[in-house]
């Protein structure tokens, strides 16, 4: 009797491995290609404001990362 039971607690403990280790993959891609994203934002906000000929018109308010 407890054979199946060890047996399917195993294969839970596998399988939730395995969908742990997706989700830790997904989210370290994600964080890539966000970074990514931001600094080519940041990048074509930079080209477009010294383009301009001037400072961005940011303040001391601004406080954005």
């Amino acid at each position: 009797m407890t054979s199946p039971i060890l047996l399917a607690s195993s294969l839970l403990a596998v399988v939730l491995l395995l969908v742990l280790a997706r989700e830790v993959r997904l989210r370290r891609a994600l964080q890539t290609l966000l970074r990514r994203l931001i600094t080519l934002w940041r990048s074509n906000t930079h080209d477009q404001s010294t383009s301009r000929g001037g400072h961005s018109h940011r303040n001391r308010t601004d406080r954005r990362l």
